[in-house]
């Protein structure tokens, strides 16, 4: 069944299902609606949540009616869904090269989760510590990122954003610096290590445009845990 996406916290999973009236049988596996020959899982139900809003989460997990109706959407999509294999939407060309090319992003996706999966668990491996062990950055370091920067710390409609208005994120932006710099020490170590080739005509072919710096704006901006935190 195509995934409508749809959240819940996984707290809120158990309610729902026990609100729903299922027992000690009920598993991912229970069937909560058979539609034709195809049927609406507790699994494919539990999936289709997974983007709602956290109102629409709390109104399926305690109203009957919202259930039921979100049950009832569900059916509706999948006799589309059943329709549309019927008059053989399926063995469409163009339907078989969207696919193909679904397939081979999720591949990409795939192979990129397992790389990012074990350059994080590494960098925790062999830098958590230190990395966890980086002292915050002082007031003084502060001030001298803020007046050595401050021509690019603007808002995104070009405002220059004042020091006390932008430190905590300077803070954060310190840190991370600080924290790269540990991980490019441990990199030059590998690197040292290795047999390494680089074909410069390849790479200025593959470079075919190159986009300019752009200015620093912290006003938005988001802050990813860095290993060892």
């Amino acid at each position: 069944m195509t995934k409508i996406k749809m959240a819940v916290a996984v707290p809120m999973l158990a309610l729902i299902i026990a609100a729903a009236g299922c027992t000690k049988a009920s598993s991912d596996g229970a069937v909560l609606a058979k539609v034709n020959r195809g049927a609406i899982t507790a699994e494919e139900f539990k999936q289709q949540l997974e983007d709602l809003a956290p109102q629409m989460q709390q109104a399926i997990a305690s109203d009957p009616k919202a259930r039921k109706e979100f049950l009832e959407d569900l059916i509706g999509i999948e006799l589309v869904i059943q329709e549309a294999k019927r008059q053989g939407l399926e063995k469409d060309a163009e339907f078989r090269k969207r696919q193909e090319m679904l397939k081979k992003e999720l591949e990409r996706r795939v192979r990129e989760d397992a790389r990012n999966e074990l350059f994080n668990g590494m960098l925790k491996k062999e830098l958590g510590e230190k990395m966890s062990g980086i002292a915050q950055p002082s007031d003084e370091e502060v001030r001298e990122y803020y007046n050595k920067n401050k021509d690019k710390i603007k808002t995104a409609d070009g405002r220059q954003i004042g020091l006390k208005e932008v430190e905590p994120q300077l803070r954060t932006r310190i840190q991370q610096e600080k924290r790269r710099d540990v991980y490019l020490e441990y990199a030059k170590g590998l690197k040292a290590r290795a047999n390494i080739s680089v074909d410069d005509k390849a790479l200025e072919a593959a470079a075919v445009s190159l986009s300019r710096p752009h200015d620093l704006d912290l006003s938005n901006m988001e802050v990813q845990p860095a290993p060892g935190k």
